[in-house]
């Protein structure tokens, strides 16, 4: 098996790639200045400052070469992990850093390589050559790069799927004009702001990512009514009261996306339920309460994103039978190996290999798109050389399926 999933992996290398959920340019910053930008990258700090065994405190901006200066002693208890192998993997590829792992002794070699192209404007281009991501999607609230067809814009939709205060009211209805004030009036909100959006900023998908504990309900229209007022009189709803207004606003706004062929992008498995931070988590009727909203809504495709193994064999079975439904990438704890594995095994066995995308990088800044997009490709080439050494798939199935994967299914679904 070994011999073919080399020969596989390097093919994919010659394969194009696109990347279905970006955050390339979250504070104006889509490359990094130093590498403290890099070392900083959420899903990796959080293990470094879990091996510290405390917060990391000096800051990546205003003080980079003491942020990894503080960091640098935990790098040898993280080596284990795949943020650390797509680390060191981006290290070496476009810095040529060789070593097992970042040391007092190198350090300063990666942090001149990188600041060598801190000032360079076609540093994000060369990156993304590199890799062969010819399209990614960017918020518009981050701005895109340039004006090529390589970068795909969607938006932060939590608003219009959850107009559960003034300010997200507000903002539905836009600067200046009238608030909606009856149900009716706030779904024609909604598609008309949904409408604006596509007009002027051309978008293709909306980005939802809501409490985890919340579960779709076919809401009254005379309870809505009742919550939108309070709402609108500046008053707070308790969860359950909001979970109401988010189910209304999921219609409003998937019926508005359907019109439009935008991808609505759902997000499940992780919740700020520890003061530490953000973790694995699984509502189980999360998923299973949308099979209705799935069921009203035909026209509107839905991209799920999970953070946690628990419901992959399920998620795959419910996008099986709605054909408005794909289960996509690997979002955040869901990041790793043999999670990965199981999401891309229980996809390639349950689905149609035109159904569902491998590659999610949510990376903020270019070289971390690189970095996840090394260990996408591995445990996607070892899922199918496993399907094709147990007979299940032939070699040529499984560089037709990699392409499909990997660029042609996100191209036609969001329509790149």
């Amino acid at each position: 098996m070994r011999d073919f999933y080399n020969r596989l992996r390097s093919s994919m290398d010659q394969m194009p790639a696109a990347d279905v959920h970006s955050h390339l340019g979250t504070g104006r910053v889509r490359q990094a200045r130093t590498l403290a930008d890099i070392v900083s990258y959420h899903w990796l700090s959080v293990e470094l400052a879990r091996a510290k065994r405390t917060r990391i405190e000096a800051d990546p901006v205003g003080d980079p070469g003491g942020y990894v200066r503080e960091v640098l002693p935990f790098f040898p208890a993280i080596r284990n992990t795949v943020n650390h192998y797509a680390f060191m993997g981006m290290l070496r590829d476009l810095y040529g850093i060789e070593d097992r792992t970042l040391t007092p002794a190198n350090w300063e070699r990666a942090d001149a390589a990188v600041r060598q192209h801190a000032g360079d404007a076609g540093w994000i281009k060369s990156v993304l050559d590199r890799a062969r991501v010819e399209r990614i999607t960017v918020c518009i609230q981050d701005g895109m790069p340039d004006s090529s067809s390589r970068y795909v814009p969607y938006v932060y939709g939590e608003f219009l799927f959850a107009p559960t205060s003034l300010h997200a009211v507000q903002a539905i209805a836009g600067e200046g004009n009238e608030l909606p004030q009856t149900p009716d009036e706030l779904a024609a909100a909604i598609g008309k702001r949904v409408d604006q959006l596509v007009a002027d900023q051309q978008i293709r998908a909306l980005h939802v990512w809501y409490r985890g504990t919340w579960s779709y309900a076919p809401p009254e229209p005379a309870k809505v009514a009742e919550l939108l007022q309070r709402v609108l009189a500046g008053g707070t709803l308790s969860q359950q009261e909001e979970d109401v207004l988010v189910s209304y606003g999921a219609d409003a706004m998937s019926a508005a996306a359907g019109r439009h062929r935008l991808v609505v992008q759902l997000f499940h498995g992780s919740i700020a339920y520890t003061r530490a931070g953000v973790t694995s988590y699984w509502n189980p009727e999360f998923l299973r309460s949308l099979t209705r909203h799935f069921h009203d809504h035909p026209d509107t495709l839905f991209d799920l994103f999970l953070s946690t193994r628990i419901p992959s064999h399920e998620a795959a079975a419910i996008a099986r039978v709605y054909p408005n439904l794909m289960v996509s990438g690997a979002w955040w704890q869901g990041f790793t190996p043999s999670t990965m594995l199981a999401f891309f095994r229980d996809r390639l066995e349950l689905l149609p290999n035109t159904a569902w995308n491998a590659f999610y990088s949510d990376g903020y800044i270019v070289e971390w798109v690189y970095a996840k997009l090394l260990v996408t490709k591995n445990r996607l080439a070892q899922a199918l050389a496993e399907m094709t050494v147990e007979g299940f798939i032939t070699e040529d199935d499984a560089v037709d399926i990699a392409r499909r994967l990997l660029y042609d299914n996100a191209v036609a679904a969001y329509r790149m």
